[in-house]
């Protein structure tokens, strides 16, 4: 019975050192005790293997940042202190095959790999967003500051596609929370903020002008509608029919006027 103790417990011990959760959102990459790695991907799950080793690569949403860029527009004014910062997932199906080639990896922080964070920090974004800053002027960029993150996010696509052509990169998005503009260049940029402001409040103004101009018309024919409808009901004509109401409306105030108490002074 010892001897069978002794033989179950090192199996078991060695089982389980062999297993490897791989957590979903997740796949694995099987790695084996002589380097090679296998171009199939694992699914989500315990998997046990004694000798050969699973690397659990997270495929969910990854945020990368890229601060203190550069880069020169149009004109070859620099925009300075641009912060980038990508959100990006990984297609399962080509994560194997890219860590073969490029055996690119990065450590998070709850003990799970993700792929191409330092490819994207030193290499694709910062080109990315030079060439995206070299197609525009500095003021434009920072009146449409969308389009231009579109355009880093549409380089960065481009450049990935060039780079790996099988990449596993799907960019989500692109944002650029902060830079600054050259002294000279924002005042520009404020001087054509306050311009389109004061635009917007004139268009305003005229648009409150038209409404009232248009209540007035709408009044008017309104009360022109009304007289011709009292006309055809009394069979008299619109002239008389205007020229009753004022005599009524006199009659109304002289009757107010009569029935108003008079003060007499005494002399």
């Amino acid at each position: 019975m010892r001897t069978s103790k002794t033989l179950i417990i090192p199996f078991v011990f060695i089982a389980l050192a062999g297993c490897t959760r791989i957590p979903t959102g997740s796949v694995g990459v099987l790695q084996h005790f002589d380097g090679t790695i296998d171009n199939i991907i694992v699914n989500p799950g315990m998997q046990l293997s004694i000798f050969d080793a699973y690397i659990p690569i997270d495929t969910t949403l990854t945020r990368v940042s890229v601060e203190k860029l550069q880069p020169k527009d149009s004109n070859g004014v620099p925009l300075e202190n641009v912060q980038v910062v990508v959100t990006f997932r990984l297609d399962p199906s080509k994560v194997a095959s890219f860590y073969i080639k490029t055996k690119e990896l990065d450590r998070e922080d709850n003990g799970l790999y993700t792929l191409g964070p330092k490819i994207l920090q030193e290499s694709v974004i910062p080109y990315a967003v030079q060439l995206a800053t070299e197609r525009s002027d500095l003021a434009t960029i920072s009146s449409h500051l969308g389009d231009y993150a579109e355009t880093i996010r549409q380089v960065s696509v481009s450049r990935l596609d060039k780079l790996y052509p099988n990449n596993p990169f799907i960019i989500q998005s692109v944002t650029v929370p902060n830079f600054e503009l050259p002294e000279t260049i924002q005042k520009q940029v404020n001087a054509k903020a306050g311009f389109l402001a004061e635009l917007q409040t004139i268009e305003a103004e005229k648009q409150v002008v038209e409404q009232r101009q248009q209540l007035v018309q709408e009044r008017a024919t309104v009360s022109a509608n009304a007289l011709a409808q009292a006309a055809h009901a009394t069979g008299l004509s619109v002239e008389q029919v205007i020229a009753w109401e004022r005599v009524e409306a006199l009659k109304t105030l002289a009757d107010s006027k009569a029935g108003a108490s008079v003060l007499v002074l005494d002399k």
